[in-house]
């Protein structure tokens, strides 16, 4: 019997003395099976031997990590007192188990229970309290170590009993207690890791709903970067959201109609060339203006007057492709130069700022085939310019 008081003394310190890591081993929703063996010590009214060796089987169930319940049977060896024959001891009882710090390897617990006992055919009720502790050598099985002091009722007094054991904890199927873990933001987003679409996104940066960085107007650039937020749908941009300019001249690309346009030519807000044009129809060979084009002067004089910002306001001659090249070249300054003076003689404009300037046929804008077409091209053109042309 000292054998046995002392295999379950050492592995209850060997127990205590183990470190207790935190994982999660008991688990939810098991049903447990517990071999268990040790002594018991009887008290010394009763006609038996006061020591003995004890054997348990237990039969539970984990309601939770913490909460269990075990049916348990229990026999012990002991001997008659005086007479050293065998004595029969039964012991059979309902225990609740309440566990501590069930997540963690080494697992100490509290019992209590009520069942009964049989010595030698004598049947008493009894209730149960003790302690033990759990040691988990792998995912389902645990050392056990169990203390309990047993209370029986019999007709004159209370007997107090003490059955001490050892031995193993099985379970079987059951789930794991999950751990619960805060759900981590590592970008500081706001949306959490399990959600984030997008991480690590710059701190500071608005988001949407999947973590990911907001492009409010849609133009391919995030809105942390974007330095011209509401540009319209479509409006191609540069790297900061801004829409593009690719000719320079003042006019975004979405609202240019004139793309291309020359550095440094003065546009009007569709980006197109600031500029007006006349057609006067000079007789053949003539740079003499007809009273019937007036109309076209009044033209020419209030866009001056509108313009009146602009440094200089060319006015460039064209003829169509009929005549020697040199000829029309001649011919286009001459009507140029008609028209220029008109303005300044007529109304008066500032001589200065109007310059006249012969541009023969290398302009046309239209085809020199057709007598429309040569119509066209046979025109005057008022230019606003910051610099005069070569």
């Amino acid at each position: 019997m000292n054998i046995a008081k002392s295999l379950v003394a050492a592995l209850v310190l060997s127990l205590c003395a183990m470190p207790a890591i935190s994982q999660a081993e008991l688990k939810t929703g098991v049903l447990t099976l517990s071999p268990m063996l040790g002594g018991i010590t009887m008290e010394g009214d009763q006609p038996v031997d006061s020591n003995g060796l004890a054997y348990s089987l237990g039969l539970g169930y984990n309601f939770t990590q913490a909460l269990g319940l075990e049916a348990v049977i229990a026999g012990a060896n002991l001997d008659e007192e005086g007479s050293g024959d065998d004595a029969d001891f039964w012991n059979y009882r309902l225990d609740a188990l309440y566990h501590f710090m069930p997540e963690n390897k080494l697992v100490p617990y509290l019992a209590a229970g009520v069942g009964g006992y049989s010595l030698d055919g004598d049947d008493e009720f009894m209730t149960n309290y003790g302690a033990g502790l759990l040691y988990f050598l792998g995912e389902n099985v645990a050392l056990r170590a169990d203390v309990r002091h047993m209370i029986g009722f019999n007709e004159s007094n209370l007997e107090n009993n003490f059955i001490y054991t050892a031995g193993f904890k099985f379970q079987f199927a059951g789930t794991e207690q999950p751990v619960k873990k805060a759900p981590m933001d590592t970008d500081g987003d706001g949306v959490t890791d399990d959600l984030d679409q997008c991480p690590d996104t710059p701190k500071g940066a608005p988001v949407d709903a999947k973590g990911c960085p907001l492009d409010s107007d849609g133009d391919g650039v995030f809105d942390y970067l974007d330095q011209c937020p509401d540009t319209p749908k479509g409006a191609p941009v540069d790297a900061k959201g801004c829409p593009l300019d690719s000719d320079g001249d003042g006019v975004f690309d979405y609202l240019d109609q004139c793309p291309g346009t020359p550095k440094g030519t003065l546009v009007d807000d569709k980006g197109c060339e600031l500029k007006l044009t006349l057609h006067i129809n000079f007789d053949f060979d003539k740079a003499v203006i007809k009273p019937e084009f007036k109309g076209e002067l009044d033209k020419a004089a209030a866009f001056v007057r509108a313009n009146s910002n602009v440094p200089f306001i060319v006015l460039t001659g064209h003829t169509d492709s009929k005549g020697k090249d040199a000829y029309n070249m001649k011919l286009s300054q001459r009507r140029a130069n008609a028209v220029r003076q008109a303005l300044i003689t007529n109304y008066g404009l500032d001589a200065t700022k109007l310059k006249a300037k012969g541009m023969g046929e290398t302009q046309p804008v239209a085809t020199n085939d057709t007598e429309e077409g040569r119509y066209q091209n046979r025109r005057v053109e008022l230019v606003c310019c910051v610099v005069l042309p070569e």
